[in-house]
């Protein structure tokens, strides 16, 4: 496949970090691929980048609601949680670097996003909103971050990026 000749590639990085135990023993080496989002031009990679957060007084409206209401509170992390996104723009990276392939010939398209590229976030957030629509939540009117839902009892969900906080009457669902 060629590429459009104004389209130039996302360049990629790695990123290494080690993981270590109380007694500072590494237990495990991890590597994650990165875009090099300072390269992406707007309106040529992407439209738009901006990702709603959690407004914190939302979270402290909630927080008093469930301690008023004697309500089980729950927080949750995403691991990995933007490369569930599926991108909605076409995005190409360059060859990352260690494979033996012939950078001048060969490129890759990507299919989700991958952390440090511009749209990323808000390719989560839609991800999630669409899922937690679909599972009957409605994002709040005043903070697209608070999500409601009744299953059977009313939750509330708080999304800050990829961490949740969850509130709600002690039931299997929370």
């Amino acid at each position: 496949m060629d590429l459009r000749s104004d389209y130039k590639l996302v360049g990629t990085t790695w990123v290494f970090k080690l993981k270590k135990d109380h007694l500072h023993q590494t237990v495990e080496h991890k590597a994650r691929l990165c875009a090099q989002g300072f390269t992406q031009t707007p309106g040529v990679y992407f439209d738009k980048t901006y990702a709603p957060t959690g407004q914190l007084n939302s979270l402290r409206a909630l927080t008093s609601h469930s301690s008023a209401n004697g309500l089980d509170f729950h927080q949750i992390d995403v691991k990995s949680a933007l490369l569930n996104a599926s991108l909605t723009e076409t995005v190409y990276l360059s060859i990352p670097q260690g494979l033996e392939i012939d950078r001048r010939k060969y490129f890759l398209r990507l299919k989700k996003a991958i952390y440090s590229l511009k749209q990323a976030p808000l390719a989560w957030y839609n991800c999630l909103k669409d899922w937690l629509h679909s599972v009957g939540f409605n994002a709040c009117k005043l903070d697209p971050c608070v999500f409601h839902g009744k299953h059977p009892y009313a939750l509330w969900i708080y999304v800050h990026v990829d961490d949740m906080a969850i509130f709600g009457k002690k039931c299997p669902a929370v």
